[in-house]
């Protein structure tokens, strides 16, 4: 099987323990999540402010902070990175990674927006601590290997 390398690389990677990585020693580590299928990268904000009409009729504003919440999904990816055009995780990594003590925590991405035009693999990032606010698994077909449907939304602490 050969792996394909997109010119921008990955767009999200997920800093998580992997097993398989440096020989099984388990280290933290930012994994990238594949492109195999993936649909629109959607970034929202979120203004935390508070408004209060005053007795004048002046409006004043507190702002407190802008936070981001991002939401992409999969169609037909593959259960695990052997078959993803890319070799990042694929649904099963990303199940796992839902599942486990870390997922169900904050923990820290990189979205890589490739603004200036050039491969950004090393340098560039804009990272975020998130959580999962949602995340949905769908099994589209059974065979050798499960293809999924999936979707996550994550929001920035």
């Amino acid at each position: 099987m050969s792996i394909v390398t997109m010119p921008r690389g990955s767009i999200l990677q997920i800093q998580g323990y992997d097993a398989s990585a440096n020989g099984g020693d388990g280290s933290l580590k930012y994994n990238k999540v594949s492109e195999h299928n993936r649909s629109q990268f959607d970034i929202s904000s979120e203004r935390i402010e508070r408004q209060q009409r005053m007795s004048n009729g002046t409006l004043r504003k507190y702002f407190v902070a802008d936070k981001k919440t991002f939401t992409l999904s999969w169609d037909m990816l593959p259960s695990y990175r052997t078959l993803t055009v890319d070799g990042a995780w694929g649904a099963e990594d990303l199940r796992t990674f839902y599942s486990s003590a870390q997922g169900q925590s904050s923990f820290n991405i990189r979205v890589n927006l490739a603004k200036n035009g050039t491969n950004q693999e090393s340098a560039n990032y804009e990272e975020y601590v998130v959580v999962f606010s949602n995340c949905n698994f769908t099994v589209l077909k059974r065979g050798m290997q499960p293809f999924w449907n999936v979707s996550i939304t994550l929001v920035e602490v």
